[in-house]
């Protein structure tokens, strides 16, 4: 594989220095002196790779998906194609406080779903993102209804991975707005049992996989 160019490089560190202030003053407060202070480079070199803060987070944006799409599939790895097993790591690799657990990606994520309401290429990076995510729980899905491990009905799959998902960024809206609703340690739990619902698995391998 090509070493990529001094020019890919310096554009991914000023998308990573986006990133992290944004995690700590949200996308309003990044100004382009502190990113690039991030960044430990000068204004002027970040308007040389970037026309405007807008295009750093497109950049940014295509940087944070790929990143998450990778973790999830290091954390689904250790489950060697077991439905029900990735099910649950898919679930927990969201979800699951403590190893893994990235605070500054998840700030930078909520931000990025209000700046996909103002901005349509934000919003079909957003929304490209959340379908990928839609789509590999649903492959995991078809795969367990194939094998018998899950009961749900193949025109079920789509609606069950999305209200998956749907209840995923439910609780990071609430992580980030209201977290003492949530009670500790119980997302992931809770939408686990959500998930067994969904995809029929039976109550005994339900208290099996806790």
């Amino acid at each position: 594989m090509p070493r990529p160019s001094n020019t890919a490089e310096r554009r991914a560190q000023i998308a990573r220095a986006l990133l992290k202030v944004m995690a700590e003053r949200g996308y309003e407060g990044a100004s382009i002196g502190a990113i690039a202070a991030a960044a430990h480079l000068a204004p002027g070199l970040v308007h040389y790779h970037f026309e405007s803060k807008r295009e750093i987070l497109l950049a940014a944006v295509a940087l944070l998906v790929q990143e998450h799409a990778d973790r999830i599939e290091r954390r689904l790895a250790p489950a060697a194609g077991d439905p029900e097993a990735e099910l649950r790591a898919f679930i927990d690799a969201h979800l699951r406080v403590g190893e893994g657990a990235d605070p500054q990606a998840l700030a930078c994520w909520i931000c990025v779903s209000g700046e996909a309401l103002r901005d349509a290429e934000v919003q079909k990076a957003f929304a490209g993102a959340l379908e990928s995510a839609v789509n590999r729980l649903a492959a995991i899905a078809r795969r367990g209804a194939r094998e018998r491990v899950f009961s749900c009905a193949r025109g079920d799959v789509d609606a069950a991975a999305a209200a998956i998902v749907a209840t995923i960024q439910g609780y990071f809206v609430l992580a980030a707005t209201a977290r003492d609703l949530i009670p500790p340690g119980s997302a992931a739990d809770a939408t686990w049992a959500m998930a067994s619902g969904l995809f029929g698995l039976s109550s005994a391998t339900r208290k099996a996989s806790r």
